[in-house]
């Protein structure tokens, strides 16, 4: 399923200015797209757009054929799954029951997850490495495990498209490549990813398409591996900016900045 953005504006008072301003991009099937820009750029914003959490004021969101603002509740859970950067899930929520909540949008109300779904929780769980915390509540695990779980939940889910709001945000190195291992898998297997990232190197070392906003504008979009260069990226992120050369891409880091 394609997500295709045309025109897309947004701002969150009538007097105040546009956060989002003339957004266009489309994304296609089976791959992986990387918002990347500043605080403050409308990442995050753009993303809770993308999964109908605000109301754009101008323009055109259309998962396949349908626009969002026409598509029901019940039905979006059925073309896309988000993953907010704060997971709140209750402290006694069980890792296991966590999981059953990505059949919700199959299930009747009151209706339990049935045998085979429970057993595509285990399946799943093996999958992706997190056996050992069915049975653990949520806020007993890492920040590291209880994204990979937020994300296997969304796998159950089972949609076409899966919205991610800075999924490596408070994760340290180990879990960060953890999760991006994992997302590349999922997109290996025909799910299309949007996340945003602070981190260009991300966009990277997915080998995905990289989106470049700048003050709520789309300024570059295309190949990660082709647009992430210093040059452009002076513009979005200051002087200091630089590469080095130690993998089989450029990663992207920074020279000391004089800040005195």
């Amino acid at each position: 399923m394609k997500l295709k953005a045309s025109g897309v504006q947004f701002k969150y008072g009538k007097k105040l200015s546009n956060i989002l301003e003339d957004v266009n991009f489309e994304v296609e099937d089976s791959s992986i797209y990387v918002l990347l820009g500043l605080n403050g750029c409308g990442k995050t914003t753009l993303i809770k757009v993308l999964a109908g959490l605000l109301p754009y004021s101008k323009g055109s969101i259309k998962y396949g054929e349908l626009e969002l603002s026409n598509i029901k509740i019940r039905d979006r859970s059925k073309m896309f799954a988000y993953v907010p950067q704060k997971i709140s899930a209750g402290d006694d929520v069980i890792v296991r029951d966590y999981l059953a909540y990505g059949f919700a949008n199959r299930l009747k109300f009151y209706e339990r997850p049935k045998i085979t779904q429970l057993e595509k929780i285990k399946e799943i769980s093996e999958e992706v490495g997190i056996t050992n915390l069915l049975d653990k509540q949520m806020n007993r695990i890492s920040g590291g495990e209880r994204q990979i779980v937020t994300i296997a939940s969304c796998i159950l889910q089972d949609t076409p498209i899966i919205l991610l709001d800075e999924p490596m945000s408070a994760l340290d190195l180990k879990n960060q490549n953890l999760v991006l291992s994992l997302l590349k898998k999922i997109s290996s297997e025909g799910k299309t990813i949007v996340l945003s990232s602070h981190n260009p190197n991300h966009a990277l070392f997915l080998n995905s398409n990289a989106i470049l906003l700048n003050k709520g504008k789309v300024v570059e979009s295309g190949l990660a591996k082709e647009i992430i260069k210093v040059e452009l990226l002076k513009s979005i992120y200051g002087d200091e900016i630089c590469e080095s050369s130690q993998l089989d891409y450029s990663e992207i880091s920074f020279k000391s900045a004089n800040i005195f």
